[in-house]
C-alpha cells in the first residue's frame, strides 16, 4: 500500500496498481479496458509471451487479436473494426 500511495504521488495520480511483472501488467491493461466480445490488433513482432497471452490466453476470455501482417500502419488500418 505504501508503494502505491508513493508512485501515485510522484506521478501526480490518485491511485496506482503495482504488479510483479511487465506480463502481469499487460494483462490487467488489456482486461481492463477490453471486454469478452472486443479485439485488439497487434503488431507481428513480439516477445513470445506476449504472443502466448495474445493468441491463447485473451481468446479464452473472449478477447479477440487480429495479428497485423507487418509494422506498416496500413496493415493496422485494415483490420479495425468497432470492437
Amino acid at each position: 500500500d505504501v508503494f502505491e500511495k508513493r508512485i501515485s504521488a510522484l506521478e501526480g495520480g490518485v491511485g496506482a496498481v503495482v504488479v510483479s511483472s511487465g506480463m502481469s501488467a499487460q494483462f490487467l491493461a488489456i482486461t481492463t479496458i477490453c471486454c469478452q466480445g472486443d479485439n485488439i490488433v497487434s503488431t507481428p513482432s513480439l516477445y513470445g509471451g506476449t504472443y502466448n497471452q495474445f493468441k491463447v490466453t485473451l481468446p479464452r476470455l473472449g478477447i479477440d487479436v487480429k495479428f497485423a501482417k507487418d509494422d506498416e500502419p496500413a496493415s493496422f488500418e485494415s483490420l479495425i473494426d468497432s470492437h
